[in-house]
């Protein structure tokens, strides 16, 4: 039976990411904002089983232009230029889901913006397994 749990974007360690709520329909308490540069991230501690599993990341993108980003899992890049495209407003949350193998336990996850734009606004991760 597979089951989802949600990792709050407030909640991830990050670097130049700075916690926001100025915009309506996120989880939680807020979101979480990339500074406009490459190589700012997001990283959740998640918990799983050993083998494949589901992340699905909740944005906001009014940019205009897709934000890429890399995901790693435990150090190790898995998904490379992820594209986080834009959506209508900066309320109007989309998804990019991607499919990763993870090590019974913990895992760390990091999402990190590849171009000087930064990433999109991240309100969640949602791990499926």
């Amino acid at each position: 039976m597979q089951r989802t749990v949600r990792y709050e974007a407030e909640n991830a360690a990050g670097s130049r990411a700075r916690f926001a709520n100025d915009h309506r329909n996120y989880s939680g308490s807020g979101f979480m904002d990339y500074e406009n540069t490459s190589g700012s991230y997001l990283q959740w501690t998640v918990q799983g089983d050993a083998g494949p599993a589901s992340l699905r990341l909740r944005f906001a993108n009014a940019s205009g232009r897709n934000r890429p980003m890399d995901i790693s899992v435990n150090g190790t890049v898995v998904a490379r230029d992820v594209r986080f495209d834009a959506t209508r407003d900066w309320d109007d949350w989309g998804s990019a889901t991607v499919t990763v193998t993870l090590t019974a336990g913990a895992n760390i996850i990091r999402a990190t913006a590849v171009s000087g734009d930064g990433g999109p606004n991240v309100d969640c991760l949602d791990l499926t397994q």
